[in-house]
């Protein structure tokens, strides 16, 4: 896409996932503007300036806007700020990807479940609780998790064994939740993978299927992603069994543009459809997109925010969610807590010809807090990669496990887990 001559955008978020989106801006042209409350924000390291605000005050976010002549607004890679950054743009006038009801049903898991319901889709097995006049934690079927109806990256979840634990999970899920509310669901023992769905005027495009795969060395935090591999195993039942039910239920909602992301567990009877992203994902399945498929979500919304057009063109002549053959998987590397003091190797893979993106979210000095365990606060970087057989993947599997080294203070290795094609 050709670039924008030098039209102001506010990004919304400063983290270093929202930093790369701020950087694809400036790539196009455009002058960046990251309203984030914290001054050493990462994405505000790659802004043309920056306001320390809270985005949530709507009246200073719209006096920022007039005073800078912004053209556009885009949320980053931030899911508590996507209900935010929509009445930003209805009080100023801009383009937004998406109505109130329905940034609400995919920003709430609870209306999310209820939705799904309605269109046919299964959902994870739930338990209707009453906070208000309160529930016996002894009649649950454990384990279950908690989890916050509004939060992602795994912020506010907790896997819950027994009763005591379920009143520890339920305190910490309502501490985050912006709305005060929980689910508490089935623990499911089952697969689990996710899909990428791009909006373009109105016609939903399937882009991506992965199967996740998530360590269990936590305990009873929650389970965090340690590996995504593209395209899933269940590509074609998912295609044939989900896909004409999501077509639908997106035509009935009114999607219209914008990029969403839906995960599922998945078993022999059905996929079960939870925690949607409904904005530019951690995951970054859009480094993928744009390497094989050649087309860049990033670019596509910050064209959309500042004209109004996701694409221009036939988009299914570019899409193709099996990725012309190839493979590709994401490596997270997940650091225990301590004190970043050595990081060995991240160069040596990033030169590897089937590396295609490295993504570092600490550095030498960085401190992994206990309150970070258990989310994605947690990743130290995401390494992407892509391979044309299983045997490549596994080779470049061994390579990053031996050359990337990260220590502590004491000389300890600070990886927590290594992914091992297959599962753990």
């Amino acid at each position: 896409m050709k670039s924008i001559d030098q039209k102001k955008i506010a990004i919304l978020g400063g983290n270093v996932e929202t930093g790369e989106l701020v950087q694809v801006a400036n790539r196009m042209g455009l002058h960046t503007i990251v309203l984030d409350p914290c001054s050493n924000s990462p994405a505000k390291r790659h802004a043309a300036n920056s306001y320390e605000v809270d985005v949530t005050d709507l009246n200073a976010v719209t006096n920022i806007i007039s005073k800078e002549g912004v053209a556009g607004v885009l949320v980053g890679v931030a899911d508590p700020l996507v209900p935010f950054y929509q009445k930003i743009c209805a009080n100023n006038q801009m383009h937004c990807y998406a109505t109130e009801n329905i940034i609400d049903i995919f920003t709430s898991k609870r209306i999310f479940a209820r939705t799904c319901v309605e269109y046919g889709l299964e959902v994870i097995p739930f338990f209707d609780v009453d906070l208000n006049s309160g529930f016996d934690v002894k009649r649950f079927d454990y384990p279950v998790v908690v989890k916050p109806v509004d939060a992602g990256a795994g912020v506010g979840i907790s896997v819950c064994r027994n009763p005591k634990e379920l009143e520890y999970g339920v305190d910490k899920a309502l501490d985050v939740s912006i709305r005060k509310e929980l689910r508490i669901e089935k623990f499911m023992r089952c697969d689990d993978m996710f899909v990428y769905y791009t909006f373009v005027d109105g016609q939903a495009y399937l882009s991506a299927m992965a199967d996740r795969y998530k360590t269990d060395k936590q305990e009873q935090l929650s389970s965090v992603c340690i590996a995504a591999e593209y395209p899933s195993r269940y590509a074609q039942r998912f295609v044939e069994e989900v896909h004409p039910r999501l077509l639908a239920m997106f035509e009935a909602l009114g999607l219209q543009n914008g990029v969403l992301l839906i995960q599922f567990f998945v078993d022999d009877r059905a996929f079960y459809a939870y925690d949607p992203g409904f904005r530019l994902q951690g995951e970054s399945p859009h480094l993928y997109l744009k390497h094989i498929n050649h087309f860049d979500h990033r670019e596509m919304l910050l064209r959309f925010a500042t004209e109004g057009r996701m694409w221009l063109g036939n988009f299914s002549e570019v899409n193709d969610p099996f990725f012309k053959g190839w493979r590709a998987i994401t490596l997270w590397v997940l650091l225990k807590a301590g004190r970043v003091a050595s990081i060995k190797g991240i160069e040596a893979i990033r030169s590897h010809p089937n590396i295609i993106e490295i993504l570092q979210r600490f550095d030498i000095g960085d401190e992994v807090t206990a309150d970070m365990l258990g989310t994605e606060r947690q990743v130290f970087a995401r390494v992407y990669s892509i391979a044309h057989t299983p045997v490549d993947i596994e080779g470049l599997l061994s390579y990053i496990h031996k050359t990337l080294v990260v220590t502590d203070e004491s000389g300890a290795d600070m990886v927590l887990d290594r992914y091992t094609r297959g599962g753990l």
